[in-house]
């Protein structure tokens, strides 16, 4: 009975999406790709990775300066008294448990900034969408990203990727924020 059920629902489902599609004009584009190509994209890719690139100084200094606490307690710790040992294990432990304190800090701070960074442009690219879906007739435009995106597969012929970033370059270099 379900088999025939599941059947049923499927006849019906393939009929009404024909009838549906051909009244509905359909797109995809691949937004990573549009990420990847447009100049907001590009810019925003360029200011995340120096935003990244000085956190990571950050860390690095720190890093640097517990392996340098590390190596001197190796080196003194044959001499040391156990109350001195104790004492600059305990310091060597403060540090190392604020330097990973603040490196998940800073990863925080950078996945904030790159979601913040990703809403913005996904605003602009929304916009660029909408503009060549109203003067195309597009009623339907799905994602085709590889990061989970709506399509599993698309005929190179719905795809609005390139004119996309198309209306998004042509935006930017108009002055125009795109985000209406």
């Amino acid at each position: 009975m379900r088999k025939v059920l599941v059947l049923v629902l499927f006849m019906v489902l393939s009929v009404l999406s024909e009838s549906v599609s051909a009244e509905v004009k359909i797109a995809f584009l691949d937004a990573q790709k549009a990420l990847e190509g447009a100049k907001d994209g590009m810019r925003l890719r360029g200011s995340l990775d120096e935003y990244v690139q000085s956190r990571q100084k950050i860390i690095d200094i720190d890093e640097q300066d517990i392996k340098k606490m590390k190596d001197e307690l190796d080196k003194q710790a044959p001499v040391l008294s156990q109350d001195a040992l104790r004492h600059k294990q305990g310091e060597f432990e403060a540090k190392v448990n604020n330097y990973r304190k603040k490196v998940s800090e800073l990863q925080k701070e950078v996945q904030e900034k790159r979601l913040d960074a990703l809403e913005e442009f996904n605003k602009k690219l929304e916009h660029a969408v909408k503009q060549i879906s109203e003067r195309e007739g597009y009623g339907l435009v799905l994602n085709k990203s590889a990061e989970g995106g709506a399509v599993i597969y698309g005929k190179e012929s719905f795809d609005i990727t390139v004119k996309v970033i198309e209306q998004m370059n042509k935006v930017v270099s108009s002055g125009d924020d795109g985000k209406k």
